[in-house]
């Protein structure tokens, strides 16, 4: 049961460090953010390149309000809250009142004219042992994936959820996609559990300098 409030660490040793603790497990790999180098096939390096280009201008980029979905939400540095009801785990991010679904009384994915491309996809799970593996298809293409990656509908995540200790999770991601990706890229998450927490409203457009107007163009400011 995950239940209560959570919040991302950059990593589990400097959590460790912090706290005057050691690694529970000495085998433990390390956790590691997205590898630096991008597994782009040629035509999503191209859109890669470009997007980078684009943002030198600052046409695109961080300073637009727009939801980062996954695998992105998992790693903001905003708290997130997770809920366990019969069938399910619900993931309710501060940041833009985001809400993730995990349905653990389905086998199957929605079919395919039933789902709808979303920023947070179609999430399904079951328990192995201690671990809930949820495994996430049917992404809309206008998220990235880290550093600025693209990637296109047949993206799909794999997260291996477990605890750590009582008061540490490991979600341990392993992102694939045929057109897009040239390699898997595995990235894990550490959060620690902040009880006293609360979630509160967030929302980027309260402070957006780079709204789009009337005729849809944006200032590029930050």
């Amino acid at each position: 049961d995950f239940s209560g409030i959570w919040t991302n660490d950059d990593s589990l040793d400097e959590k460790l460090k912090r706290e005057g603790r050691k690694r529970l497990d000495p085998t433990e790999p390390e956790v590691l953010p997205i590898a630096r180098a991008m597994p782009l096939t040629p035509d999503y390096k191209a859109k890669y390149d470009a997007f980078q280009a684009a943002r030198a201008k600052m046409n695109v980029g961080a300073e637009r309000c727009e939801w980062p979905g996954m695998p992105r939400i998992m790693t903001y540095p905003y708290p997130l809250e997770i809920l366990h009801t019969p069938g399910r785990v619900t993931f309710i991010f501060e940041a833009e009142s985001q809400v993730r679904r995990i349905f653990l009384d389905r086998a199957e994915h929605l079919p395919e004219d039933e789902l709808d491309p979303s920023y947070n996809g179609d999430s399904i799970g079951h328990w192995e042992g201690d671990t809930l593996v949820v495994d996430t298809i049917g992404f809309n293409e206008e998220t990235l994936v880290g550093r600025g990656m693209p990637h296109s509908d047949k993206m799909r995540i794999v997260e291996r959820i477990r605890y750590v200790d009582e008061d540490t999770i490991h979600d341990e991601m392993t992102i694939t996609d045929p057109l897009a990706f040239t390699e898997p890229i595995k990235q894990t998450v550490v959060y620690s559990k902040r009880p006293d927490w609360r979630i509160r409203e967030y929302s980027c457009q309260e402070n957006n300098r780079d709204a789009p107007d009337a005729s849809g163009e944006r200032s590029g400011g930050v």
